[in-house]
């Protein structure tokens, strides 16, 4: 009897949905982590370049270990003050860095499934976190494999909508102070991420403030009054990028244009996403038709660079993250439309569903498992950074391999003499020729070291130049006077 009771409980549980979130937070942690697997060291340039700004923020450096320049946190400083507070706290080596891109996507996929379960309800709340969960990564794009801002996104972009659409039952003056900070945290930590959330909160405030219910419209002024007041308080953050003229996007040589969409995000939950933008157009809540419009305006600006190669409304390389939380969202009503098929068909909807989610999942795991990531260095280069940290002065210059030297500042926490850029920059890719050359001529030049400089060289090659004393394999000091 006692055992019946206990059956009963559990089956009449109000939140079924953990058990059900228990498995889509296994598998967010599997993706996520399965590329670290064979592979224990950051995926993708940008990672480095973070961790580095995070260990220099903690070490105080004045100089940038890539240029030389004066150091600067840049428009990322929110995002790379907390890596370095968690280096600071934490203080994780280059193989424990890998973790948090993993408890990232984690609280991501929470924060969507806790927005969709207050606008919707916990069904399609479930299917949402799946397919967020399920979400691509590349080089180009990004995604949640990586330790990037861009990230950032999946948790803050549905935890600020919840607060915009007032869907706590907390007083209206406590949404708005929370969306500010959300508001103000995103345009000091990645501006392109902001843009995304200010757009949807735009196009909800003009649904608004054209609406005839004057509490729309009181609604609409204090959307307007938070908004304004979070761009102002980011004026600081901007004002110096716009006297350098700096605010402009990289160029690249390799796109995801608008036809590689669907077969990113995945035919199955694209198909699913047009049948819920269909059935949604049919609503009249305000908060769904600026999820709607967004959409459109994200997949519009991929479509405008995919023609003309302009990037006209945002960054190309940072609509895609946002564009796929958008269409997981509406994706999950779509899916959830099987469950709509009255007796004696009902069944047949829901073994439709399963076979649909289970298809999505599959597609998408061996996706994700089959995605190939840069693999800038090795076991015996990380150790040769190590003891190049624990050998050399700090304030050494090395040059090395500009590839391989964007690993070597952060690890070694030295400076480099240059690093290939992240895109075609005239002035950074001269100094990275002149490094190849180097190379290519055997270290021969003792001139060129001396007039940057350098302290050490780090190369894999073969160096002849009687300037140069080999102190451990690989590596050199350069024995000249520099001064």
């Amino acid at each position: 009897m006692y055992n019946n009771r206990l059956f009963s409980k559990i089956k009449n549980i109000k939140n079924k949905e953990i058990f059900f979130l228990i498995p889509i937070i296994i598998l967010v942690c599997f993706l996520t982590f399965f590329p670290h697997f064979k592979y224990p060291y950051p995926l993708h340039v940008d990672e480095w370049f973070h961790v580095s700004q995070a260990k220099q923020i903690v070490l105080q450096s004045d100089v940038n270990w890539y240029t030389g320049e004066n150091f600067e946190l840049g428009l990322e400083r929110a995002w790379h003050s907390f890596l370095a507070a968690v280096n600071f706290i934490f203080r994780p080596s280059i193989t424990q860095w890998i973790y948090l891109p993993t408890i990232l996507h984690l609280f991501g996929v929470l924060s969507v499934f806790y927005f969709v379960y207050k606008l919707f309800s916990k069904k399609e709340a479930l299917i949402a976190s799946l397919l967020v969960a399920l979400l691509p990564s590349n080089v180009t794009m990004g995604g949640p494999v990586f330790l990037i801002p861009l990230n950032l996104g999946l948790i803050f972009i549905p935890l600020a909508l919840v607060f915009a659409f007032r869907l706590t039952k907390i007083k209206p003056v406590y949404n708005y102070f929370l969306l500010f900070l959300i508001n103000s945290f995103l345009l000091y930590a990645h501006p392109p991420t902001a843009m995304v959330l200010l757009l949807i909160l735009g196009v909800f405030f003009l649904l608004n403030i054209f609406s005839k219910n004057d509490e729309y419209k009181k609604n609409a002024k204090y959307l307007f009054i938070t908004i304004i007041l979070s761009i102002f308080l980011s004026i600081p953050n901007f004002i110096a990028e716009i006297q350098k003229k700096a605010l402009q996007s990289i160029t690249f040589d390799f796109w995801v244009y608008l036809q590689a969409v669907p077969l990113l995000f995945g035919l199955i939950p694209t198909i699913f996403f047009l049948v819920g933008f269909y059935y949604l157009t049919k609503k009249r809540r305000k908060e769904i038709w600026s999820l709607l419009l967004a959409s459109i305006i994200l997949i519009i600006n991929i479509l405008i660079f995919s023609i003309s190669g302009l990037t006209i409304i945002l960054p190309y390389q940072r609509t895609h993250i946002p564009l796929f939380i958008l269409m997981s969202i509406v994706a999950s009503y779509g899916f959830t439309k099987l469950l709509d098929f009255k007796k004696p068909y009902k069944k047949i909807g829901i073994i439709l569903l399963v076979i649909f989610l289970v298809a999505t999942t599959s597609v998408a795991v061996h996706r994700n498992i089959d995605t190939s990531y840069y693999n800038i260095i090795g076991e015996e280069e990380y150790d040769d950074f190590l003891w190049i940290k624990s050998n050399t002065p700090r304030d050494a210059i090395i040059i090395a391999d500009p590839w391989k030297a964007r690993a070597l500042a952060p690890i070694a926490e030295r400076r480099v003499y240059t690093v290939l850029p992240f895109g075609p920059e005239t002035e950074q890719m001269i100094k990275v020729n002149q490094a190849i050359n180097f190379f290519a001529n055997n270290c021969t030049n003792t001139t060129f070291l001396i007039k940057n400089k350098i302290t050490h060289v780090y190369t894999a090659g073969y160096c002849q130049n009687q300037d140069l004393i080999l102190i451990r394999e690989n590596f050199y000091k350069v024995n000249v006077e520099l001064d």
